[in-house]
Parts: structure tokens; C-alpha cells; sequence
């Protein structure tokens, strides 16, 4: 991770958060919006879209508190780029494995079918919400030959997830098809998101990329942007760049936060900016759920035009492997010998190894960039390989129901030396 700063951590929040765009945009206009602002969505959005939106949402905030408790530094999440990649996996699983990722997903008991038409939707739908806004989402299959993965498996990718299905000849061809995938995808934000050696008995990789890249609706003035005093952790004072303008957001304070959004283009995407005037930003995040998020941006009030903003410009990313969060969060028996993956890999056992995730954004006068690509690693599940009693033991000649033992001993050498 990048230089440790409290504050960005939450400003990096409001990616975790994007969703909301959509759960937002169909409340009342605001009065003061632009006449070219949108303030509908193209179409009601069904209950099981509704439900992808909350699990979403309720999935960022359950992840961002994981991972930021596990972090002394910065926080970079893309919960979106996550939550496609584990879905894409969780049509391979099944029984016990299959309930643990709907429940940990946000997904609760809801049914294959409709969760893969949600998805679907949603992926269809944020592309096209504003011109003046990039919204590109990706999803990809990698097998190891000769190895298939299972027909059904393949057909909800393509169907669901336009997940394309390619075969590799070696796990290190495997990475570097998938770190080529995500250079492209994320118009070279992220070249290389694989970087360890492979697994040997890697299988299968699964990989979701996210690009975003909007303006802001009112630009910061790039002569206006000078250095300033940033507060770090602890009270130590850094000097960073800060852009300034006047008005142009929406604001919202109480005793213990201050929060600001910042539109982009058409206003169907923004960027809220959450800030603990109190509490150490851990514990703040530790305590942000959906009903405190739904109260700040219920709140939010245009600014007054003389009223100042100052914002850092910065530039940061990060790289994290989201297995132990995963489990923490409810999942491990997808990570364990005794996942279920039936619909995953013809006449194989698999389970998963890791969920690779790397984000990067950058945020000046003009607006923001920002990516993220999640893989998700699958391995065998070998079958057992019996057991080699081939060093020293000791051994216990016992009764077995009074537990007496009759002969104990101790062999360093079977050869009697």
C-alpha cells in the first residue's frame, strides 16, 4: 500500500460505494440541479435489482470494515468488481459452499436464476447511465488444458456475465493471458495484477475488471490548487496538494462527521467524501452500515456558491488478497478441501486459492480514474494419497476400549540398529 492517510481512506469509501448511484437516482430532483442532470433512471428497477443494489452495498460496507480493520494504511476497494467475480464463481457451487457465498454476497436465499439476471442487468444498465461518463465492466474465463470446465458453468459466464471462455497450456500462461486482460480492460491502469508464482495446481482463474472515468459536473480550477496540511493518524502534520473551489457540492455535518458529494457529468455518478471529525477513521468505518450511509445522503444539501471546498489531489493504489476477509466474512468452505464446486470443473474437485484484487485511482481538477481487477484462482481438490509412516514414531499397543496400553516404544531405525 501507499503513504498511511486516515482521511483518504473514506475518500476512497465513496468507490466502494458507487452502486448507490443507482439506488439514489430515483429520488425527487433537486432543486438546484442543472437542467441536463439526471434525476430518474431509464426504467424502474425490478425487486431482484433492487436486491442486487442492497446486497452490493451491504456486501461494500461489510468488506470495507474487514479490510480496513487488517490495514494500517490506505484502502483501495472496488466491492462491484468483487462481488461480479464471486457471483460469476458461485454458479460452480452447490449445497453448504453455495450457501455460504449467497449469504456472504448479500444474496440471502434468493434463487440461481434470479441472481444471474441481476447481474446481468446491472451490468447492462451502469455502462449506459451518462455519456459524459466512462463505465466499462469486463468479465473472463481461463482453463488449464486439457482440463473443461463444466458445459452449464460455461453457459451462465456467457450468458450472464459475457464472460468469454479461454484455454491456456501452463498456469504461468494462464497469468500472464489474465494480467494481459486486465492491462487492456482497465486501459492500463493495472498492467499486471497477477504477480506471484502461480499454483502448481491451479486450474481455473475467474477475473472481473472495472474502468471508471468521469469529470467532475463543476471542475476544480487548477491554478487554485496549492499545498496544504493534511492530518495524519497519530497528529503529525503532512502537506499535500489541495484543489479548492467554491460551492458546486453538496454537503451534510453532524457532531461527529462531515460529508460532501461531488457530481460527475449528468450527475447519475458521484463521489461521497466521508470524514470522522472525532473517531479514528477504523472506528468510524467499523460502525458504517447502510442506514448510516442512507441517513448522510438523505441529508446532503447544496452548497452555498461562496462556500469552500478543499479536497486533496492524489493519486494511489493498492493490491490486496481478499481470501481472509472472505472466509471472516462467512465463506470458508469454499477456500477449504470441502468446497462444493460440482458445476465448475468437468470430472474435477475444486476449491478456490485466492481472490486477487488491485485498484487504482486517481483524483485531480478535472475529475477521476479509476480501476480494479478481482481474479479469482481455483485449484484440485486432490483426492487422498494415503499415508507414509517414513520417519521415526513412536507406537502404543493398547487396549482400545479401557485405553490400557500394553507396549509403547519409540523406532528411529525399522532395521533393528
Amino acid at each position: 500500500m501507499r503513504p498511511r492517510s486516515s482521511a483518504t481512506q473514506l475518500l476512497l469509501a465513496a468507490l466502494a460505494v458507487l452502486a448507490t448511484a443507482c439506488a439514489d437516482s430515483g429520488t425527487a430532483p433537486d432543486a438546484t440541479a442543472a437542467a441536463d442532470s439526471l434525476t430518474a433512471l431509464p426504467r424502474a428497477l425490478t425487486t431482484t435489482e433492487r436486491q442486487a443494489i442492497t446486497a452490493s452495498n451491504d456486501f461494500a460496507l461489510r468488506l470495507l470494515q474487514r479490510t480496513t480493520a487488517r490495514q494500517s494504511g490506505n484502502v483501495l476497494l472496488s466491492p462491484l468488481s468483487v462481488s461480479l467475480a464471486l457471483g460469476m464463481t458461485m454458479n460452480g457451487a452447490a449445497e453448504e459452499t453455495l450457501t455460504e457465498m449467497q449469504r456472504t454476497l448479500g444474496w440471502g436465499t434468493a434463487n440461481r436464476a434470479d441472481i444471474n439476471v441481476a447481474y446481468r442487468d446491472l451490468m447492462t444498465m451502469l455502462p449506459g447511465l451518462d455519456p459524459g461518463v466512462t463505465v466499462r465492466i469486463a468479465n473472463g474465463l481461463w482453463m488449464l488444458q486439457p482440463m473443461v470446465p463444466v458445459a452449464a458453468f460455461t453457459s451462465d459466464a456467457r450468458q450472464f456475465f459475457n464472460a468469454p471462455v479461454a484455454s491456456e497450456p501452463s498456469t504461468r500462461a494462464m497469468f500472464d493471458a489474465v494480467n494481459a486482460w486486465g492491462d487492456r480492460e482497465t486501459r492500463g491502469m493495472i498492467p499486471k495484477v497477477l504477480q506471484a508464482e502461480p499454483p502448481r495446481d491451479l486450474v481455473m482463474l475467474l477475473a472481473n475488471a472495472v474502468y471508471f472515468a468521469g469529470t467532475w459536473r463543476e471542475r476544480f480550477d487548477p491554478a487554485k490548487t496549492s499545498p496544504g496540511s493534511f492530518r495524519l493518524e497519530g497528529g503529525a502534520m503532512a502537506t499535500v496538494p489541495m484543489m479548492t473551489r467554491g460551492g458546486g457540492f453538496r454537503s451534510w455535518r453532524d457532531d461527529r462527521l462531515t460529508a460532501v458529494e461531488l457530481a460527475y457529468g449528468n450527475a447519475a455518478y458521484s463521489m461521497l467524501v466521508l470524514m470522522p471529525t472525532r473517531d479514528p477513521v477504523g472506528a468510524f468505518v467499523a460502525t458504517l452500515d447502510t442506514a448510516r450511509l442512507a441517513q448522510v445522503v438523505q441529508g446532503l444539501r447544496e452548497a452555498r456558491a461562496d462556500e469552500p471546498l478543499r479536497l486533496p489531489k492524489f493519486t494511489l493504489e493498492g493490491s490486496l488478497e481478499l481470501s481472509p476477509d472472505l472466509r471472516a466474512l462467512g465463506m470458508p468452505r469454499a477456500f477449504s478441501i470441502l468446497a462444493q464446486f460440482p458445476r465448475l470443473i468437468a470430472n474435477e474437485s475444486g476449491k478456490l486459492s485466492f481472490v486477487q484484487h488491485n485498484v487504482k485511482v486517481e483524483v485531480d481538477e478535472k475529475g477521476t480514474r479509476a480501476a480494479a481487477v478481482t481474479v479469482v484462482g481455483v485449484v484440485v481438490v486432490s483426492l487422498p494419497t494415503g499415508v507414509d509412516i517414513d520417519r521415526p514414531f513412536v507406537f502404543l499397543i493398547r487396549e482400545r476400549l479401557s485405553g490400557t496400553v500394553l507396549v509403547t516404544g519409540v523406532v528411529r531405525d525399522p532395521r533393528g540398529r
